[in-house]
């Protein structure tokens, strides 16, 4: 039976530590409060780990190095408080199949694996967080990176926070973020449900989506979202005020462009687990 006073307990103390740490936005502490609901409610702990370890770490990363920042992105101090738009965006997909899999194979499995649709909604799950994940430390550490990025499409150098710039230190943190969620979800896997060893593909899987998903998120950045630059201040601003466009159509936002990547990633991640098994 889903244990809701667990997922009740820990979903408030997710919403007190990322107010007190000033992560979340009133409205995206609510949000955060019925995402955690709707995923801390499975005996799976694989869904906890996994959506606990990408909001903690990225919370962390995007504290780091705040003061360098501060200089590169204009509206750092309002996006570091995240919303409730970009709770939904960073975690509808994930809380929509963690509930799915509840209503269809909740205490109904030995195995994780032992049903392929189970495994669809497993490596779904992965794809989605492993995006998420590698996008978030991409765009918070690649910011940091010693040389301006490349744009994905042009090949030239733009300024940093340009959309769809991409950098060799950006590229190692897309990696190293969804492998870290991989790895989360594949030691808990383990420690549960040892039946079948330890489930290594799931950290492979991790990191690919994080390489794969920040990749689609760059290409959709400097196709489809604006990008605007102030020469007056020198960085990528979001006002429109004394700065021109450099790179991108006016179709997405940022969110827009979070959410539709972690779609497409959870999507081909879903489909391969159906293809190779």
């Amino acid at each position: 039976m889903p244990n809701y006073l667990f997922a009740l307990g820990l979903s408030i103390l997710l919403v007190i530590h990322s107010r007190r740490k000033k992560s979340l936005s009133p409205n995206g502490a609510a949000g955060a409060f019925i995402l955690g609901m709707a995923t801390f409610t499975s005996t799976y702990a694989y869904f906890t780990v996994v959506l606990l370890t990408f909001f903690l770490a990225s919370s962390k990363l995007t504290k780091f190095k705040a003061e360098r920042k501060r200089l590169l992105e204009a509206d750092y101090d309002h996006s570091s408080e995240r919303t409730l738009i970009q709770v939904a965006c960073n975690g509808l997909t994930g809380g929509i199949i963690a509930a799915l899999f509840q209503v269809l194979y909740e205490g109904n499995l030995s195995c994780f694996d032992q049903d392929r649709n189970s495994l669809i909604l497993f490596w779904a799950y992965m794809g989605h967080y492993g995006c998420c994940a590698g996008d978030t430390w991409a765009s918070e550490l690649g910011i940091l990176n010693r040389s301006w990025p490349i744009s994905i499409i042009r090949f030239k150098k733009v300024p940093p926070g340009t959309n769809g710039g991409v950098s060799p230190l950006g590229l190692a943190a897309s990696i190293a973020g969804g492998a870290a969620v991989g790895l989360a979800g594949a030691i808990t896997l383990w420690i549960q449900q040892p039946c079948h060893g330890t489930p290594w593909d799931i950290v492979l899987l991790g990191a690919l989506a994080g390489l794969g998903g920040s990749l689609i998120d760059s290409i959709l950045g400097a196709t489809v979202q604006r990008t605007l630059y102030s020469e007056k201040q020198k960085m990528v601003v979001e006002d429109e005020k004394d700065a021109s466009v450099i790179s991108g159509l006016n179709i997405l936002d940022n969110h827009q462009v979070n959410f539709v990547s972690s779609v497409l990633t959870s999507a081909i991640c879903g489909a391969a687990a159906y293809y190779m098994h």
